[in-house]
């Protein structure tokens, strides 16, 4: 996988920039994954391509952890046994094409967020598949899945995780306690409590409200349990 380092050493590319790249099909890119993350979007538009249940997806086909650093619920695809192949692949090829995962739309690009001005740049991942035989832009590429048109949700989606991330730290700096409640409760608001026959991102912006206000909350009593604690020395 590629590192943190490697990737900033990339040239980076505008979305009207071009590159060279034509898919084989090869399937190179499904296999020896354990990196296939879901945000909430990809997780809503499988279940809905599907015509399943979001809970009935996750218990399928993904697992759940909690991230090392963000400290909130990760959601990715549970790789088989056979050579880590994702759950959704097939000899046909990924059964779930029209709307997969955003990092699968992308490949063989990559993406990170500046912090200034809270904006995508781009850039060529070195992938060992493929042909040099197709150039296009950026915008190109990315316009066969609608990627451009989910910017909005995904930058949302980096500063709200940020904000939580933020305030759980702070908690679990102070305290030492099983996190399993907390993480069960924002993998429901923030993955699972969505119907698919409403707009996604009103529903989004909401569960991100919630959630802010559950860890805020948390975050509140923990101060005033400090506080007691402090007077009662």
């Amino acid at each position: 996988m590629i590192n943190v380092k490697e990737i900033l050493a990339l040239p980076k590319l505008g979305k009207d920039d071009t590159f060279t790249f034509g898919c084989n099909r090869c399937s190179k890119c499904c296999r020896e994954r354990e990196d296939i993350l879901l945000p909430p979007l990809d997780l809503f538009k499988i279940a809905k391509y599907l015509n399943k249940s979001i809970q009935d997806v996750l218990a399928e086909y993904c697992e759940t952890y909690e991230g090392r650093d963000s400290k909130i619920p990760i959601v990715r695809i549970k790789p088989r046994e056979y050579r880590r192949t994702c759950s959704f692949a097939r000899k046909e090829g990924c059964f779930v094409h029209p709307v997969k995962p955003a990092v699968c739309a992308l490949f063989p690009l990559g993406r990170m967020i500046t912090e200034n001005t809270k904006e995508f740049t781009y850039f060529m991942q070195p992938v060992p598949c493929g042909n040099k035989k197709q150039t296009q832009t950026v915008r190109q590429w990315l316009d066969g899945f609608s990627i451009l048109d989910e910017e909005e949700f995904n930058i949302m989606w980096h500063q709200r995780i940020s904000e939580i991330s933020a305030i759980l730290r702070e908690i679990y700096s102070k305290v030492s306690f099983n996190h399993d409640a907390i993480n069960s409760a924002l993998l429901l608001i923030l993955y699972l409590r969505y119907d698919s026959g409403t707009d996604f991102m009103s529903q989004f912006i909401d569960n991100c409200t919630e959630a802010l206000r559950v860890v805020r909350l948390i975050e509140s009593e923990l101060l005033i349990s400090e506080e007691k604690a402090n007077r009662a020395q």
